[in-house]
């Protein structure tokens, strides 16, 4: 497995839901999506980091289940964003609505979980046709 295109597509991830975000929610516009998206994005990368390394989500061997692979990755979107819900009201003093806890839990395990799951697909197709 290519730990570099994995740590690629999680940023990815990562991004496009802090730029969807600000997008969606912010009435300032292109300036406020450059400064406060490193703000809001910091806490979650920092919690996926963690967690992904904790639960195994970058496996050091390409030889894992596609089960175990999915599992490892789905705890760390849920662990992570829990380490980075705490980062977000201790560090910056942001309130975390029920709302935003929904759509954060569910739109990141969503993209971030279906992209690894794509990869890994992508991977495992790979090694079975050459």
């Amino acid at each position: 497995m290519s730990l570099r295109l994995l740590v690629a597509s999680d940023l990815f991830s990562y991004l496009v839901f802090a730029v969807g975000g600000r997008v969606m929610h912010s009435p300032g516009g292109p300036g406020d999506w450059f400064v406060n998206t490193p703000r809001i994005i910091a806490p979650f990368l920092v919690g996926w980091f963690a967690a992904a390394i904790v639960f195994g989500a970058y496996p050091r061997t390409g030889r894992i289940g596609l089960r175990r692979f999915a599992l490892n990755s789905v705890l760390a979107v849920l662990f992570g964003n829990i380490i980075g819900f705490a980062l977000r009201a201790t560090v910056f003093g942001d309130g975390t609505a029920l709302a935003f806890i929904g759509a954060a839990l569910g739109l990141t395990t969503l993209v971030v979980v279906g992209l690894r799951l794509l990869y890994y697909l992508h991977i495992a197709g790979n090694n079975i046709d050459g």
